[in-house]
């Protein structure tokens, strides 16, 4: 029941033929008129930091405004349409517009942009590590999410897609108390599963991939734009996630599809996937570039001696770059566990990490404004290779 298509095609550029591909996408993958009759729809984009479309970590605007006219295509009869997105940092109504603004999001986009700061407790039983959520109301609301996620790697989860896209319906600041919650990176990736299956457990998910334009290496924002040229549509974010892995050449190694295979939600293997469109195998990228904190090593493989705590003391850190650092604070806002503080050096105010206290969530990686936080290995890691 859990094993839904994936719709795969490649594509080189944003312009208005994606409307066509998308929709054919969504129809191959079981959308039907029937779904969206009266409903309320909320599109879910990946607006996680203001950075301009060219930097590929945020949705790209003609990508989402095609999505759009895409659903809108099966001639939904009453449907109601909102963008609705809490991207990191404070939800205001002012961050909020920050965001639209800089990341290209208008009313050209075919739906109302949501400026609401409203959230509601959604309580979630079923959850295995976590039962209760604070979500946006926009979100909470719908009767169907349309995930318009982004193609990137992630410092935390190594690949960001259609399952981490749903952490951005936690308002604001509250997603870094998650992270405190769940400082664990194993409880925090299954909470986010939790996330997601509470909101497949109420609402109807159709997750499309913004896989054109993406990130390599430090992202989700703190990478390289590259070009992926894929694009990519499933009623399962699991599945949808699955052959996000094998296209980037990661397969086996993201652990969050990891956990989707042990729950049962997707098939163990990506060639087990129903695919519709092009061939995984012919879209495979093989060099694409990992984060810093995902390269593995013998060393960060050893089995859990001293209760894992040799293997966490071996874990790629992130570093504050004192040459870029203009202390902004950003980092120390952000930080769930506090760890941050700005010290005066040279006359001027620069971030430091009291490094005893970090959960290497890389929140100060992710939502630095100028990238001025690095990951780096241990020294005896680099003495070896």
């Amino acid at each position: 029941m859990n094993h839904y298509p994936v719709a795969v095609n490649s594509c080189k550029a944003y312009n208005d033929s994606l409307t066509e591909l998308i929709y054919n996408q969504m129809k191959a993958s079981g959308v039907t008129k029937e779904m969206l009759d009266g409903k309320k729809i909320a599109i879910k984009p990946n607006l996680v930091i203001s950075k301009k479309p060219e930097i590929g970590a945020t949705t790209h605007p003609v990508f989402l405004r095609c999505a759009v006219s895409a659903l809108k295509m099966f001639g939904a009869e009453n449907a109601e349409y909102i963008v609705a997105e809490s991207s990191g940092g404070p939800y205001t109504t002012a961050t909020i517009k920050n965001h639209y603004s800089v990341c290209g999001i208008g009313e050209e986009c075919g739906a109302p942009l949501n400026y609401s700061t409203d959230a509601q407790i959604v309580m979630y039983p079923e959850g295995t590590t976590c039962k209760r959520f604070n979500v946006i109301s926009p979100i909470a609301e719908a009767d169907v999410i349309l995930n318009v996620c982004k193609l990137k790697t992630h410092s935390l989860t190594k690949i960001s897609c259609a399952q981490k896209n749903y952490f951005g319906v936690i308002p604001g600041i509250e997603k870094f108390e998650m992270h405190a919650a769940y400082s664990d990176q194993k409880d925090f990736r299954s909470m986010l599963c939790d996330l997601s299956e509470m909101l497949r457990s109420n609402k109807t998910l159709i997750n499309v991939c913004d896989g054109i334009l993406g990130m390599e290496g430090n992202g989700p924002t703190g990478g390289t734009p590259r070009h992926f040229g894929v694009v990519l549509t499933s009623l399962s974010p699991y599945c949808l996630d699955l052959a996000a892995e094998k296209i980037l050449g990661f397969e086996g190694t993201a652990p969050m599809v990891t956990l989707a295979k042990e729950r049962g939600l997707c098939p163990d293997s990506a060639d087990k996937l129903t695919v519709l469109g092009e061939s995984l195998d012919d879209l495979v990228i093989d060099d694409v570039v990992p984060p810093d904190s995902q390269r593995k090593t013998f060393l960060s493989q050893l089995p859990n001696i001293m209760g894992g705590k040799l293997a966490g003391f071996f874990s790629p850190k992130p570093y504050i770059n004192t040459s870029k650092c203009v202390g902004c604070g950003e980092c120390v806002r952000s930080c769930p566990m506090h760890t941050i503080e700005l010290v005066e050096k040279s006359g001027k105010k620069q971030a430091k990490i009291n490094r005893g206290d970090c959960i290497l969530c890389y929140c100060c990686q992710e939502l630095c404004p100028i990238v001025a936080v690095d990951v780096k290995q241990n020294f005896l890691i680099k003495l070896v290779h």
